[in-house]
C-alpha cells in the first residue's frame, strides 16, 4: 500500500498510527530510536535526509506537495489529458493553456505572488528547499537549520524528496530534475547547480509518485528511482531515453553521462538498495486494489516488473470511467503475485507479496548499529522498521528472516540513510503534536569499529597509499570498501586493481571491489577476462561476465561459453551480458539455457530473453516458432517484443500453447502504437483473426480490441459470430458488446488497458448491416450485464416497426426482469418519443417499483408526461411503503408546481420526528435546497441541526443508518480513492490487510455498530486492531495491537506477529488505545456513509 505521500488524501489516515511517542524508544538487540531534531523553528515538513562523510546532515523541505504540482488525486477530471502527455515540454504547454479556476480550487493554490489574482504565475513562486542542520548546544538535537539551496520553483517543480551528499557534491531529486549542487567556496551554501537529467514526470498522475532514493553503487554510478509518472529525458550525449508509463530505476555517472533506464515496470518504488554483491532489491507499492498487496522485488538489469501507470485508473472511483467493468490486465492476468502458470512472461515476477506501507530502504553496511543486523535490509513501514536478509535461491533470491528492530514510532518511516557514525538517520512523515521529524536508530554504545569507520570517512581516502587502499577493499564495512575502490579508480590504479582481482588467495569481497574498480576505469583487459572467466569462485565468474557486458568487451567471445556454467548465478549474468555484447553464436547456448530452465526459473528466463533480444536477429527468433520447447518459444516471443519486431511475432499467433499465444497477443497489442499498425498493415488483422471462444482470455480481450480498431464490416461480423457462441464467458461477451456499441464513436483511450491510444470511428453503417436476430435474442440473456449491453448496442441502430412493437411488449410484460424493461424503455426514448411517452406513463402504474421510478425519471428528463409524473409523485408520498421509491419521489418534489408547500410539510414532519428513517436524508436535502429562498425554513433547519449536533456524532449521522444503496456502497468500498476501504479491510478472513476482515460482520453486529464504526471509529475498537504504546519501568517502549488487558497483564500483538503479555507491575505508563481507521467524515458525506452501511449490512 502506498504510504502517505501518494495518499495524502487517500488511506494514509488509516495507516498513520496516531498514538503518543515517549521520547527515546528501546528496540531489539540493544537498539534505540532517538528523536534528534527540534520541532521549533525548523524546516517542516521534511522528506529526505542525507549525511555526508564529515557528519553534515542535509534535509529536504517540501512546500509544493499537491499544491503547485497538479495531481489527479485532487483533479481527477484531468485523467484523459494526463494520459496524452508524454514529455515535460508537452506538460508545460498544456498547463499554460489549460490552468483553470477549477484546477486552482481543487489544488488549493493561493495568490503566492500577491498580484491580486490566482493564475499560472503563482506556480513559479514558492520553492522547495534543502537545509543543513546544526546542533548549536551540543545536546544531540539539531536545533538550527541553514538554507543550503533553494530556487526550485519552476512551474513543473514537484517535491524535494531525496538528498544525498556524494563525492563532494550534493545530489537532489526534485521533479522534473536530478540536481547536482556544489558548495565551491565552503560557506555552507550551494553556489553551483546543474541539472544532470531533466524530463521526469511527464504525466500528472498520482502526486508524489516522484523521484527518490539517490545512492552511489558498486560501479560508481548514481542510481535513483522514478515513480510511474514516467521519464522522457534527453541525455547529455543527445540520446532520447523514454520510459513514459511506468516507474523505473535509473542510473548515470556522477557527471550525468551514460544516463539510462536500469529496470522498469514499477509503480512507486520509493527506496531501494544493493547488497554486498551488487544485487538490487526493493519493495514496490501496490495500487490499492481489493486483495492486491505490495511486492518484494529483485531488479536485475533490464527487468520489467509489469506495472503500467494507466492500469491505476481501470478500477477506481478516483477517475469516473464510463463503465465499471473495465478490463485491467494487472489484476486479471495476476501480474502482481509471484510466479504462477499463465502469468505474462515478459515480467520478472515478485519474489513475494510484502508488508503494507513500505518506504525507506537501507542496507546495513557492516559495522553500523554496533554490528546489529549486519547484511540486513532495513525497511521503514508504518510506525516501525523491519529487517531481513536476501539470500540466494538458484539464480534468484528469497527473503530470510523478518525482524522488527524498532517499533512504536507512531508515523510513517519515510526516508533513511546510514551516517558515518553508524546510526541510521530516518524521517517520519508529518508527525503530529510537534514530534521530531528526524530520528536516529543507534546501538547502546559506539563500538571500536564504528569509531574507526567514522574516522576513515571523515578523513577521506586521498592521503592513503595504494597498498593501504587495497587492504581497505576487504574492510568489514561496505562504505570503506567502496570509498577505497573509488579512490583507486580515481587514481587510475589499474595495475593494482588487476593484481587484487586475480588474487585467488584473497577473500571474495576485495576481489569483487577490485573488479568493479576496473569497470569504473573501463579497463578492457583481454587476458584478465580469460583468466577470470575460469576462476574457481562462481561469484567472480558471474561478476566478470557482468563487467564484460558493461564494457561491451569480449574480443574472444568467451561469455557465451559461460551460459553452460554449473552455477545458475553465472548463467543468469552471462545471459544478460550476451545481450549487451550482441555476442556472436549465442543462439544455441542461449536456447539451451532457456530450455533447461523450462519456464520455471523466471530469473534465468529473464537472462535468456535479454540475451536473445540483444544477440539474435528477429529472423532467427522467428525461426524458433516451430521449436519443440514451449519455454524457448515463449522466450523468443518476449525477445521479439523487446526488439519491437512486430512482423516476426505473427509467426507465433497460432501457437498450440495457450501461454505462447497469450504472450504473443500481449506483445503485439500492448506494445503497439498507431505507427505500428501503419508500418505493419496486416498486423492488426492478424490479431483480430485470433478471436475465438477456445482461445485464452488474454488473447480474446486483445483480439476484441483489435477488431474494434479495424472498424470494418468484416471485423464487426467476427464480433457478432463470437457473441453468438453458446456458453461464452459473460465477461468476454460484455467486452465484445461494448466494442460494437462504441463502433460509431472515436475515443482517445485504449479499450483494453486505458493508455492514450486513440481508436478511430468505425464504419457508421456497419452496425445496421451486421446486427441481427442472434444479437436481439441476447437481450433476454440470464446475465443482466449482457442484457443491458445488448440493449445499449441496439440503441445505436434505427429500428423498424416490427422491432418497435416488440419492444413495447417487452416494457409492458410484467414477467420480464425490471432491469431489462428499464433499458428497453430508454431504448424507446431514443427512437420514438411519442411511443415512449405513452409507454412511460403506463409504466408509472407498473407492479415493478424499479420500473415506476425509472419511468418517472425518464419522463421528467424527456420533458414528457409532467402532469402524470406529478400525480405519481404525490401518490407515492401518500401511499408508497417502498423506501427506495419514496426516496426518488422526494428528490423529484422540486419539479412540482406545489414544491414549496410539500417541502415545508415534509420538513416539519422531519423536525417532529415523524418521517420514516430511510427517507429522512432525502427530506433534509430538499429542505436545505429550499431554505436558500425561505428564511423561515432556514431558521428552523439551523435549529434542528444544532440540536442534533449536541446529541453527538451518532445523532448527526442517524439518517445514514438505513435507506442506503447497496451497489453504490459496494463501489465506494472497492474504489473510493480517499476512503480506500478495500485497501485496509479484507472481505475474507484469509486475506491479509491492515484492518480487520469484514467477513460475516453483519451477522456479528448491528447496523448501529456498523455506522458507529464508520463515523466514530474510536468508539468500538476491535481486538488486535487498536494500537497501544506501553512505557515500561525498565525504560523499554513496546507498541503493538492491543489484544486484551485486565488487572494482571496487557497483551499485545507485536509488528513481527508475535504475542506478548506484559505484567501490569512492569508498566510505567500506557497510551489510550487508538484505532487505525480514518475519520471518513472529512471526505464522505451522509449519503455515501448511508450507502456504505447498506453494503456492509450485506456481509453475512
Amino acid at each position: 500500500m502506498d504510504y502517505t505521500l501518494c495518499k495524502t488524501f487517500l488511506s494514509v489516515f488509516a495507516l498513520r498510527l496516531v498514538f503518543p511517542v515517549f521520547g527515546d524508544l528501546n528496540g531489539h538487540e540493544g537498539l534505540r530510536a532517538v528523536p534528534i531534531m527540534s520541532s521549533e523553528s525548523m524546516p517542516k515538513p521534511i522528506m529526505g535526509v542525507g549525511v555526508a562523510h564529515d557528519g553534515t546532515v542535509y534535509v529536504t523541505e517540501t512546500i509544493r506537495q499537491q499544491r503547485e504540482e497538479i495531481s489527479l488525486i485532487q483533479s481527477p477530471f484531468l485523467h484523459r489529458h494526463c494520459m496524452a502527455l508524454d514529455s515535460t515540454e508537452a506538460k508545460r504547454k498544456w498547463i499554460l493553456d489549460n490552468y483553470t479556476p477549477n484546477i486552482i480550487g481543487r489544488q488549493g493554490v493561493q495568490d503566492y505572488n500577491k498580484d491580486g489574482k490566482i493564475d499560472v504565475e503563482d506556480l513559479s513562486v514558492r520553492s522547495e528547499k534543502i537545509y543543513t542542520l546544526q546542533d548549536s548546544d551540543g545536546d544531540g538535537v539539531y536545533d538550527q537549520a541553514t538554507l543550503f539551496a533553494e530556487g526550485f520553483n519552476d512551474m513543473l517543480t514537484g517535491c524535494a524528496h531525496s538528498v544525498a551528499p556524494i563525492g563532494g557534491h550534493v545530489y537532489a531529486t526534485i521533479i522534473p530534475d536530478l540536481w547536482k549542487l556544489t558548495d565551491s567556496d565552503g560557506d555552507g551554501v550551494a553556489d553551483r547547480r546543474e541539472s544532470l537529467a531533466h524530463g521526469f514526470a511527464p504525466h500528472i498522475g498520482y502526486g508524489n509518485h516522484d523521484l527518490h532514493s539517490i545512492l552511489q553503487a558498486y560501479d560508481g554510478k548514481l542510481y535513483w528511482s522514478m515513480g510511474d509518472r514516467g521519464a522522457n529525458v534527453l541525455s547529455k550525449e543527445g540520446k532520447r531515453v523514454s520510459n513514459p508509463h511506468s516507474g523505473c530505476i535509473l542510473r548515470c555517472n556522477p557527471d550525468g553521462s551514460e544516463f539510462e533506464v536500469f529496470a522498469h515496470g514499477l509503480r512507486n518504488c520509493q527506496y531501494f538498495d544493493f547488497d554486498n554483491y551488487g544485487n538490487l532489491f526493493a519493495v514496490d507499492h501496490d495500487a490499492d486494489f481489493q486483495g492486491e498487496r505490495e511486492r518484494l522485488v529483485s531488479l536485475p538489469e533490464g527487468s520489467d516488473s509489469g506495472w503500467r501507470m494507466y492500469y491505476q485508473y481501470r478500477n477506481t472511483t478516483l477517475v469516473r470511467a464510463f463503465r465499471e467493468d473495465l478490463y485491467n490486465p494487472w489484476l486479471a492476468e495476476k501480474m502482481w503475485v509471484p510466479f504462477h502458470a499463465g502469468q505474462p512472461s515478459h515480467i520478472l515476477p515478485a519474489i513475494e507479496n510484502s508488508w503494507n506501507a513500505p518506504a525507506s530502504f537501507s542496507f546495513q553496511p557492516g559495522t553500523a548499529l554496533g554490528g546489529a543486523f549486519k547484511d540486513h535490509f532495513l525497511l521503514g513501514c508504518k510506525g516501525n522498521i523491519r529487517a531481513f536478509k536476501m539470500v540466494a535461491d538458484g539464480a534468484g533470491f528469497k527473503r530470510e528472516g523478518d525482524h522488527v528492530p524498532i517499533q512504536g514510532l507512531g508515523w510513517q518511516v519515510l526516508t533513511s540513510t546510514f551516517g558515518p557514525d553508524g546510526r541510521l538517520f530516518f524521517t517520519l512523515w508529518k508527525p503530529r503534536g510537534n514530534r521530531s521529524q528526524l530520528w536516529a536508530l543507534q546501538g547502546k554504545k559506539e563500538t571500536t569499529e564504528m569509531v574507526e569507520v567514522k574516522g576513515f570517512l571523515a578523513k577521506g581516502f586521498s592521503s592513503y597509499k595504494v597498498d593501504q587502499l587495497l587492504s581497505f577493499l576487504g574492510h568489514a564495512d561496505r562504505r570503506i570498501r567502496l570509498e577505497s575502490q573509488f579512490e583507486l579508480a580515481n587514481r587510475k590504479e589499474e595495475k593494482a586493481l588487476r593484481s587484487k582481482a586475480i588474487d585467488a588467495k584473497s577473500d571474495l569481497l576485495p576481489r569483487l571491489h577490485a573488479l568493479w574498480g576496473l569497470g569504473q576505469l573501463k579497463a578492457r583487459d583481454r587476458d584478465l577476462l580469460k583468466l577470470l572467466c575460469q576462476d574457481k569462485d562462481a561469484e567472480i565468474r558471474a561478476q566478470t561476465v557482468r563487467w564484460a557486458g558493461d564494457l561491451g568487451f569480449d574480443p574472444d567471445n568467451l561469455v557465451p561459453g559461460l551460459l553452460r556454467d554449473p552455477s545458475a548465478r553465472v548463467r543468469s549474468m552471462a545471459g544478460i551480458a550476451c545481450g549487451k555484447l550482441k555476442s556472436k553464436g549465442a543462439l544455441e547456448p542461449l536456447s539451451n539455457l532457456i530450455v533447461g530452465a523450462g519456464n520455471k526459473d523466471t530469473v534465468l528466463r529473464h537472462a535468456g530473453v535479454c540475451g536473445l533480444a540483444g544477440a539474435v536477429t528477429p529472423i532467427e527468433l522467428k525461426g524458433l516458432s516451430k521449436h519443440t520447447s514451449e519455454a524457448l518459444r515463449i522466450a523468443a516471443v518476449v525477445a521479439l517484443r523487446r526488439q519491437g519486431a512486430f512482423e516476426e511475432l505473427t509467426a507465433f499467433l497460432e501457437d498450440p500453447s495457450p501461454q505462447v499465444m497469450s504472450d504473443t497477443a500481449r506483445a503485439i497489442y500492448d506494445e503497439s502504437s498507431a505507427e505500428t499498425f501503419t508500418d505493419h498493415p496486416n498486423l492488426l488483422s492478424a490479431l483480430a483473426n485470433c478471436l475465438h471462444p477456445s482461445r485464452p482470455a488474454p488473447v480474446n480481450f486483445r483480439a476484441i480490441a483489435a477488431n474494434r480498431r479495424l472498424g470494418t464490416i468484416e471485423a464487426a461480423r467476427r464480433l457478432i459470430a463470437f457473441l453468438a457462441t453458446p456458453k461464452l464467458d459473460p465477461t468476454l461477451r460484455v467486452e465484445a458488446l461494448y466494442s460494437l456499441e462504441s463502433w460509431p464513436d472515436a475515443s482517445t483511450l485504449d479499450p483494453m488497458d486505458g493508455r492514450h491510444f486513440p481508436v478511430p470511428q468505425g464504419d457508421p453503417d456497419v452496425l445496421g448491416e451486421v446486427v441481427g436476430p442472434e444479437v436481439w435474442s441476447l437481450a433476454n440473456d440470464s446475465d443482466d450485464k449482457v442484457s443491458r449491453r445488448v440493449i445499449a448496442l441496439l440503441r445505436k441502430i434505427e429500428p423498424g416497426p416490427e422491432q418497435l412493437d416488440r419492444v413495447v411488449g417487452y416494457v409492458s410484460d410484467e414477467k420480464q426482469r425490471s432491469s431489462v424493461r428499464i433499458e428497453w424503455l430508454r431504448w424507446l426514448r431514443k427512437w420514438k418519443i411519442d411511443i415512449f411517452s405513452s409507454v412511460g406513463v403506463q409504466a408509472l402504474a407498473s407492479k415493478s417499483v424499479e420500473l415506476r421510478v425509472a419511468a418517472s425519471q425518464e419522463l421528467i428528463g424527456a420533458k414528457r408526461g409532467r402532469a402524470e409524473v406529478a400525480k405519481y409523485v404525490m401518490g407515492v408520498l401518500k401511499k408508497s411503503s417502498d423506501s427506495s421509491e419514496l426516496q426518488q419521489a422526494i428528490k423529484m418534489v422540486h419539479r412540482l408546481p406545489t414544491r414549496n408547500a410539500i417541502v415545508t410539510r415534509l420538513a416539519d414532519e422531519l423536525f417532529a420526528g415523524s418521517i420514516a428513517p430511510p427517507v429522512q436524508l432525502e427530506v433534509l436535502e430538499v429542505a436545505k435546497a429550499l431554505s436558500k429562498e425561505d428564511k423561515a425554513l432556514e431558521a428552523k433547519l439551523d435549529e434542528y441541526q444544532a440540536k442534533t449536533a449536541q446529541k453527538g456524532v451518532m445523532a448527526t449521522y442517524s439518517m445514514s443508518l438505513v435507506g442506503g444503496n447497496v451497489e453504490k456502497g459496494r463501489r465506494l468500498f472497492q474504489g473510493h480513492a480517499q476512503a480506500a476501504c478495500a485497501k485496509c479491510h479484507a472481505l475474507k478472513q484469509t486475506d491479509k490487510q491492515v484492518g480487520p476482515s469484514l467477513e460475516g460482520i453483519a451477522t456479528r453486529h448491528s447496523r448501529e455498530y456498523l455506522l458507529r464504526s464508520i463515523v466514530d471509529p474510536q468508539a468500538d475498537l476491535v481486538s488486535g486492531y487498536a494500537i497501544i504504546t506501553l512505557q515500561l519501568k525498565d525504560g523499554q517502549t513496546i507498541a503493538g495491537n492491543l489484544i486484551s488487558r485486565d488487572a494482571q497483564a496487557i497483551t499485545v500483538k507485536l509488528p513481527d506477529g508475535s504475542i506478548q503479555a506484559i505484567a501490569r507491575s512492569d508498566v510505567k505508563s500506557e497510551s489510550k488505545p487508538i484505532g487505525t481507521m480514518p475519520d471518513v467524515r472529512s471526505f464522505l458525506g451522509p449519503r455515501q456513509v448511508r450507502d456504505l452501511v447498506a453494503y456492509l449490512a450485506t456481509m453475512k
